[in-house]
């Protein structure tokens, strides 16, 4: 599925760079990036880098809470599983002999 997504995700990517070079939109974009200092590259590459990040490890820690919790769900349904059997048990005469 994820890799279904990014192959996706890259051949739009190359339709619209397709596109934009067809429409004559590539070369004004790429006389102005020639201009920009290639420290401010770097930032941008970091803050992209950052985001990715924060994405990927909020999403790894939601899956780690989500198996904790169901962990939790297993054992509060053994406990209760028990007290009824246990319950069931005190109500039964044969059970008291």
């Amino acid at each position: 599925m994820k890799q279904a997504r990014r192959s996706l995700f890259a051949v739009a990517l190359l339709f619209l760079l397709f596109l934009m070079q067809q429409f004559g939109l590539i070369d004004p974009v790429l006389s102005r990036m020639g201009s920009i200092p290639w420290w401010i590259y770097l930032v941008v590459a970091g803050i992209l880098f950052s985001g990715y990040q924060a994405f990927s490890l909020s999403r790894q820690d939601k899956e780690i809470d989500d198996e904790w919790n169901e962990e939790q769900g297993n054992i509060f349904i053994r406990r209760m599983n028990a007290e009824k059997k246990k319950r069931r048990n005190g109500k039964n005469p044969k059970a008291m002999q």
